[in-house]
């Protein structure tokens, strides 16, 4: 229904591209030669919103009637955080899929080398949907349900409260990734342009491209 694919492990490019050349009037932008360099500068931008949450979180806990104990609860409310971020991994890629067109082919990859999992398609897309398909993940599965949790009453009791909000917290670490395209692609590309990938590292803009 949705044309997304999942495809396995990433060994190299040649598994991803499908396009037969980079048309003329495109224009590289991003380029990116150290993945985990460019994670790097997402969690730095990051990092204002991830100590606004934790003061928030402590803020919050402060007035709850606990102490945390190493008990069968505190176990697996561990349990639970690591089970969660693990399933809300591939829930981040689906979100990421999901904005691109319906009748383009999304597919669903494995980097081991660095450790993450990407979404890969060629279509291109303009600048704006390009931009909202980067931060959807981070804003539907980290910050919105982070806010929601510190403004309204907890229902969940203690320490699944607090793993809660720390599954927030990791699924906004996430998407620094994705942090880090926004920022080359609000800095380089024409607001009126198109965008597509070709390749894990390598991204081009088109300003007369097809706009989905």
């Amino acid at each position: 229904m949705f044309n997304i694919k999942f495809k396995g492990e990433y060994t190299s490019d040649e598994q991803l591209i499908r396009r037969e050349s980079i048309p003329g009037d495109a224009v590289e932008f991003g380029i990116v030669s150290d993945l985990k360099r460019e994670f790097g500068r997402g969690l730095l931008m990051l990092f204002p919103v991830l100590a606004l949450m934790v003061a928030t979180t402590y803020h919050k806990m402060k007035s709850v009637d606990y102490r945390l104990t190493m008990n069968l609860d505190f176990i697996l409310s561990f349990v639970l955080v690591i089970a969660a971020v693990y399933l809300l991994t591939f829930v981040h890629e689906i979100i990421h899929a999901l904005f691109y067109p319906a009748g383009s082919e999304k597919e669903i990859w494995k980097s081991k080398a660095d450790g993450a999992y990407f979404v890969y398609c060629e279509d291109e897309i303009s600048r704006s949907r390009f931009i909202a398909m980067c931060l959807a993940p981070m804003l539907i599965l980290g910050i919105i349900p982070f806010l929601l949790w510190a403004l309204f009453p907890s229902v969940i009791p203690m320490p699944y409260d607090l793993a809660a909000a720390i599954t927030f917290w990791f699924m906004t670490i996430m998407a620094m990734g994705d942090v880090a395209n926004v920022y080359h692609v609000v800095r380089e590309v024409p607001k009126d342009a198109s965008v597509f990938n070709y390749g894990l590292l390598r991204s081009f803009y088109r300003i007369n491209g097809e706009k989905k």
